[in-house]
């Protein structure tokens, strides 16, 4: 196995390992070393089918179970492999997305910030990518919050942030159905469990309200939270490539899809390891 860091604000490749087979135990260890230290890892020309996908996924960790809203509806594409889920905007006779997350630029966010324990990691692997746009983007929030102005950091250290979800939107949720979607409050800074770092754990798309705050007070704290951490010294994008496989340390990032066009097919296949309760 060969490791190649990026020269970005996190990100690495790593080489010289064929997921069609499931690492050995000492392997998956080195693995997990990597997405804890790089936040994003690489793993390029990948063949593996969905069950090979979810073999890797279980040696990381425990797939995420959960109960879902009634709301949410599970693509035919899922049913063969539970734990996989297809992002895709490939659309069937009918006119339906075979996967979730059809279409669009979906903003920066930390996956199931919503419920009480997040996931740990998630991942990635580009099976149809469209000829342009589409790409991801991953932001660096240990470095966001270290860079932070002592005084903006101020009014978030110590406090609870209300994230929110509307599985019918890539926008914000609209609060008026607040009692309808899934939520939970999480600390607006967190202490990575395995790294020990602090970690800003706010984000555009997900996070609305501020503990002890008034929605006004919050939203313009907030704004400025989220300006900060979205700048392009700590984001890593990412062009897909049929074949590229990127897992990544959900609690230390978020991550964003840019615009592409519809009619450009796009479908990468999902699965993710959970996690727990943070602090």
């Amino acid at each position: 196995m060969q490791i190649i860091p990026l020269e970005k604000p996190l990100g690495a490749i790593i080489d010289g390992v064929d997921l069609r087979d499931t690492p050995n135990k000492a392997l998956i260890a080195k693995i997990k070393q990597c997405i804890h230290r790089y936040q994003v890892v690489i793993f390029q020309r990948q063949t593996f089918n969905a069950a090979q996908q979810l073999s890797f996924t279980k040696a990381l960790g425990p797939v995420r179970k959960r109960k879902l809203p009634e709301n949410y509806v599970i693509p035919a594409s899922s049913y063969d492999t539970p734990g996989i889920a297809y992002v895709s905007n490939i659309r069937d006779e009918n006119g339906i997305p075979t996967g979730v997350i059809p279409d669009g630029e979906m903003w920066f966010h930390h996956d199931t910030c919503y419920t009480d324990e997040p996931d740990k990691f998630t991942m990635l692997c580009a099976i149809t990518v469209p000829r342009s746009g589409g790409n991801t983007m991953w932001c660096n929030m240990y470095d966001a919050l270290d860079s932070m102005p002592t005084s903006l950091r101020q009014k978030i250290q110590g406090k609870r942030a209300l994230n929110v979800y509307d599985y019918a939107t890539i926008e914000k949720p609209n609060l008026q159905n607040l009692d309808q979607l899934e939520k939970a409050w999480q600390p607006a800074i967190i202490t990575h469990p395995t790294t020990g770092r602090e970690a800003l754990f706010v984000n555009r798309l997900m996070t609305c309200q501020i503990e002890g705050m008034s929605l006004e007070e919050s939203s313009s704290i907030l704004e400025q939270v989220f300006d900060h951490a979205e700048k392009k010294q700590f984001i890593y994008e990412h062009h897909w490539t049929v074949g590229d496989f990127i897992v990544w340390d959900n609690l230390s990032v978020t991550h964003a899809r840019t615009h592409f066009k519809l009619g450009h097919d796009r479908r990468l296949r999902r699965s993710k390891v959970s996690g727990e309760k943070l602090n």
